[in-house]
């Protein structure tokens, strides 16, 4: 099996690159390095790894060292191809992804699995814009993206993120949101029943349960159940949604009437405001007036079982 690493040094605030320092020196088996660049460079990089392993049929496996952001663009950059193996070393800021999926924290369980590599079926969430991107933890529209979307282009984040700070700014662009974000109508069709709701913040298409470093948005979600959920956060005040907040983390918010829980396959949901998408805390920049979801069956992911 060929092991390409794909590393981030700037994810967790340059917490990727110490991860991958500590495996360096002791990883003595042949493998490929490859560094990001730039926003996008490890899905370009990903999908050249999955055409020369297509082409060879030879089994491939990619380890990702970088944070939630990362590993979106190298899955939708491997999406298609059954010769690649997917394993993770968590080193962002908020491993979302690292709190429900197996991931290496070893060389050593590295090591094994390239020896004896066993690989489990999961989930992967599908939205489709004007094109279609997966997502191993949630993609939602409304009020969490425009924090995402504020929050990853600001000099806030980073200078906070080198202190080992960074989800402050998070916190600090999120009560800055509620009062700037204007809530809207919502049509979410699942399994031929039509739901409309008013006064919206959020709408979020969940496949695991955590989001923004740790909330427990939907708590039930599997990864490996073939559903999603959708969670929708309607007519509640903005004071009342930043308590609501305060509850996400240990899961209990879904006891509130302002928040409704939907499961299936598919979903279609459809507004008429002017929203930020994002897709694992990525921005998706395509007109997201109608986004259909389902439920993709992956088998290329590596597991440590």
């Amino acid at each position: 099996m060929q092991l390409h690493i794909i590393l981030n040094e700037y994810a967790g605030s340059g917490r990727g690159l110490k991860r991958w320092r500590s495996w360096q020196s002791i990883l003595e088996i042949p493998y490929m390095l490859h560094t990001t660049e730039y926003r996008g460079h490890g899905f370009q990089i990903a999908k050249q790894i999955a055409q020369e392993a297509e082409q060879q049929k030879r089994p491939t496996c990619i380890v990702i060292i970088g944070g939630d952001g990362t590993i979106h663009e190298v899955i939708n950059g491997v999406l298609h191809c059954g010769w690649v193996t997917i394993g993770v070393m968590a080193g962002g800021s908020g491993n979302d992804y690292a709190r429900t999926y197996d991931t290496f924290g070893s060389v050593e369980e590295l090591l094994h699995f390239i020896q004896q590599p066993a690989r489990k079926q999961q989930d992967c969430g599908m939205v489709t814009l004007q094109e279609s991107h997966a997502f191993m933890n949630n993609c939602g529209i409304g009020f969490d993206a425009a924090v995402a979307k504020v929050a990853n282009d600001s000099a806030l984040k980073r200078a906070l993120g080198k202190l080992g700070f960074g989800k402050l700014s998070y916190v600090y662009y999120l009560i800055k949101q509620l009062f700037i974000f204007k809530p809207f109508e919502l049509t979410i069709t699942n399994d031929e029943e039509q739901h409309t709701f008013q006064n919206v913040w959020f709408a979020t298409v969940c496949n695991q349960p955590y989001f923004g470093g740790g909330m427990k948005l939907s708590p039930f979600s599997k990864t490996d159940d073939q559903m999603l959920e959708v969670i929708v956060v309607h007519n509640i005040s903005a004071i009342k949604l930043l308590f609501l907040f305060m509850t996400i983390f240990s899961g209990t918010h879904i006891r509130f009437k302002a928040v409704t829980q939907l499961k299936g396959e598919k979903f279609l949901i459809t507004h008429n405001a002017t929203l930020y998408c994002h897709a694992d805390g990525e921005i998706l920049t395509e007109p997201n007036e109608k986004l259909y979801f389902s439920v993709n069956s992956l088998s290329w992911y590596a597991t440590k079982k």
